[in-house]
């Protein structure tokens, strides 16, 4: 079985693969849940194919088990959840998930380097 901190790194590359190619098939339900008026459809669209890469990124990187990743991750992932938390509204969802993988795979990596 793979280390938890690939594991988070596998699990958060899959959702943000995912999440960007269902933002990019229906960029409708992106605008609406994050609140944004029409005029911000080409941001999404970037944003849709930012995180489609960030999800292959994340998934290599599992894969490759690439430690040196995962910690750089860690606080990038942090700080991206400080700013999204102070858009404040639906943005805060957003942050809390970048939180917990920054918190899941930064306690993993602590806790395998224990053992």
């Amino acid at each position: 079985m793979p280390p938890i901190s690939s594991l988070s790194i596998y699990l958060f590359g899959t959702t943000a693969f995912v999440a960007g190619a269902a933002h990019l098939v229906s960029p409708q339900t992106a605008l609406s849940s994050l609140d944004l008026p029409a005029s911000a459809l080409p941001a999404v669209h970037g944003n849709s194919l930012a995180a489609i890469a960030m999800g292959i990124f994340y998934t290599l990187a599992a894969w490759q088990n690439n430690r040196a990743f995962y910690t750089l991750s860690v606080p990038m992932r942090s700080l991206t959840a400080a700013v999204l938390w102070a858009q404040g509204g639906p943005w805060r969802l957003v942050a809390m998930w970048e939180a917990a993988g920054a918190l899941l795979t930064g306690t993993a990596l602590v806790w395998e380097g224990r053992s």
